[in-house]
């Protein structure tokens, strides 16, 4: 089937709005009697199927979708009849051998490796790739938001009276390894830079998310332009480019073997560990800290993607646990075209069954790099940011912007705050 992607994201969106307890949304391939058909379908997951006399009208999904050309039939997953099957033992060991190196203090820097931030230090989590600042051309340190930062909702969706986060006091350095106690004092030698900026959230109802990512400055000693540009534990030795919009939107078409490298279940990928895109344009809601509260608040994601470590590959009619695991968040998820590696996603969240779990999702990349404002680093020599030159201003009450303008200089949400250095348009 030829598909248009941005009419059928579209409608997934619109889709997930009007059945708030569908656990997700995506596009995949449709199964037929427990075994992948080649039949494009809109997927919904739900944690049980009921007999049609015992749903009400507004639970029962239609057996197709009409679109401008044509219709494309649904599926539905039951999520919780999802069983372990006799997979690799070795592939996504937990904490195993594969992954020691990423949970090694490792120097140059590369991605994969497991990180930690001063206002997270009691979690851990990885630095999923070096990329390049596109404003000052320096190189970063990628993550996920919630891995290094304490509190990534907009300030708009906060208690401006509670608790005051933010990236300002104290410093929010990050480390690597994050595998210490995890507490202060933490190793002065394990800094490699400090938390420059992140994509802030909204909460479920509030507003729509894409990304979940933040960068870091990195020092210049901790890095090396023939090494950095690549993952822990893995084979390939070239920079990775980002995929381009056309290349993600035909992923389940071109259905390119998957790799990642993550802090907890190490590298993955290949004909040993097989992993393949399951669905795109998936629309799902994660849990995210606020304010020091210990129950998640939800978070709506939009256009993000789900991926797999299929039995038998490329089939994925029977799927293996620990795509990703937890302390994987922020990882690359990178496809291989036709021998070449490129960096299509960023890892963030995992769906569960029986606290196992079997789905990743990752957000686009092209969506990260719009929204983080980077680009892919071939390898080249580029700038390095100097911490001391990072400043702060302060605007009244909370705010749904992402950037404002100072004195002619671009600000980054970054929390909240007391501190008394205003801004000047």
């Amino acid at each position: 089937m030829n598909y248009n992607f941005e009419e059928i994201s579209s409608k997934i969106q619109e889709l997930f709005t009007d059945n708030p307890n569908i656990k997700s949304i995506g596009l995949g391939y449709k199964q037929t009697n427990g075994q992948q058909t080649d039949e494009l379908s809109i997927v919904y997951s739900v944690p049980e199927k009921k007999p049609l006399s015992e749903l009400s009208e507004d639970e029962i999904i239609p057996s197709e979708i009409p679109l401008s050309e044509g219709a494309i039939r649904t599926d539905v997953i039951v999520i919780h009849d999802v069983k372990t099957y006799p997979c690799a033992g070795y592939c996504g060991q937990i904490e195993g051998p594969n992954s020691s190196i990423n949970r090694s203090l490792v120097r140059p820097l590369m991605g994969g490796l497991s990180i930690t931030a001063r206002n997270t230090i009691s979690t851990v989590g990885t630095m999923g790739f070096i990329a390049v600042d596109s404003a000052t051309q320096a190189l970063v340190g990628v993550t996920n938001n919630h891995v290094t930062i304490a509190d990534s909702f907009y300030t708009s969706q906060r208690n401006l009276s509670g608790l005051i986060e933010n990236d300002y006091i104290p410093i929010n350095n990050i480390y690597q390894d994050g595998e210490f106690n995890r507490a202060f004092p933490a190793p002065a030698g394990n800094i490699i830079g400090r938390s420059l900026r992140y994509v802030p959230i909204y909460q479920n109802g509030s507003g729509v998310n894409y990304v979940d990512g933040a960068i870091c400055c990195v020092n210049q000693s901790d890095i090396s332009n023939t090494f950095s540009y690549r993952q822990a534990n893995e084979g390939y030795t070239s920079p990775l480019p980002f995929a381009t919009t056309t290349e993600i939107n035909n992923l389940l078409s071109t259905n390119p073997m998957l790799y990642s490298s993550g802090r907890t279940t190490g590298p993955k990928g290949g004909a040993s560990c097989p992993m393949r895109i399951a669905q795109l344009g998936v629309n799902v809601i994660a849990g995210f800290k606020r304010q020091g509260n210990p129950v998640l608040v939800p978070a709506l994601f939009n256009d993000v993607m789900m991926f797999v470590k299929p039995e038998n590959d490329p089939s994925l009619s029977t799927i293996c646990p620990w795509p990703i695991a937890g302390g994987d968040s922020g990882s690359a998820l990178i496809a291989d075209f036709g021998g070449t590696r490129k960096i299509i996603g960023l890892v963030f969240a995992a769906g569960e069954i029986n606290e196992i779990a079997y789905y990743g999702y990752a957000c686009r990349i092209d969506r990260v790099a719009q929204e983080l404002g980077i680009e892919a680093w071939d390898g080249t020599p580029k700038n390095f940011v100097d911490p001391s030159t990072i400043e702060y201003r302060t605007i009244p009450g909370g705010s749904s912007t992402k950037i404002i303008t100072c004195s002619g200089k671009q600000f980054w949400q970054a929390g909240l705050t007391n501190l008394s250095n205003n801004c000047t348009p």
